[in-house]
């Protein structure tokens, strides 16, 4: 009965351990968005506490992979004089052990395009566009934000500019975020480093919430989570 016991008991941790392997990459603290998010999560996008724009995440789980795709669109009117108008589209892959395959971003910096093509070789994530592969880290995340464990890294793909940016994260505190009729308890990040002027915000499970930080004409623009993931009208802000 014992040694019967044993395998019964072995089987069960052994399924346990299979199923959170599923969720999470091991060892990696790789957390299934599905379980965040859902398929897709909206955030609008506000300036001077106007809505400018908003930002999606949607994500596919496939047996083999996960696939995020990320898009940004801005459209600021300044003093009725001239439009401004910012599109961003990225799409990641990712393996089944939570590490970055694949990246690739494209912006529309009002007429200016930039792409960005990243692709993990030998173990190493490369520029596709380089001749030789140019070694940007092994296990990075990106700066799409969406990653439970983005506060505890120190350096982090940034995908406007196709480099790594270092990171110098503080911990600020717990906030209440307001999330439609729901009171939130946040987890408020100054990232630091070469992304000092950036603010982000978490729930007590790793969703990202939100984040702040200056535009060039130095106001703020502030992301932030809808409660339902349903189209915005961009309104025109001053």
């Amino acid at each position: 009965m014992r040694i019967l016991r044993h395998i019964l008991v072995s089987a069960l941790l052994l399924a346990t351990v299979q199923a959170a392997a599923a969720q999470v990459g091991v060892g990696t603290g790789f957390v299934s968005p599905l379980n965040l998010y859902g398929t897709e999560a909206l955030y609008s996008v506000e300036r001077k506490g106007k809505t400018i724009g908003h930002y999606r995440l949607r994500f596919d789980q496939q047996a083999d992979r996960l696939q995020v795709d990320i898009e940004m669109q801005l459209q600021i009117r300044v003093l009725a004089l001239f439009n401004y108008h910012f599109e961003y589209a990225a799409q990641e892959q990712w393996s089944t052990d939570g590490q970055l395959q694949k990246l690739n971003v494209r912006i529309d910096d009002d007429g200016a395009l930039t792409l960005h093509r990243i692709e993990r070789q030998n173990d190493r994530l490369c520029r596709v566009e380089a001749a030789v592969c140019e070694p940007l880290g092994q296990r990075l995340l990106t700066s799409n934000h969406w990653h439970p464990q983005l506060p505890l890294q120190q350096q982090l793909l940034n995908t406007l500019t196709g480099e790594v940016s270092e990171l110098n994260v503080t911990e600020l505190g717990r906030e209440t975020v307001q999330l439609g009729n729901e009171a939130i308890v946040a987890t408020h990040y100054q990232l630091g480093g070469d992304l000092d002027d950036t603010h982000s915000w978490y729930d007590q499970n790793g969703r990202w919430l939100g984040m702040e930080f200056s535009a060039r004409d130095g106001s703020r623009i502030r992301v932030r989570l809808q409660p339902e993931p349903v189209p915005l009208a961009l309104k025109e802000a001053p």
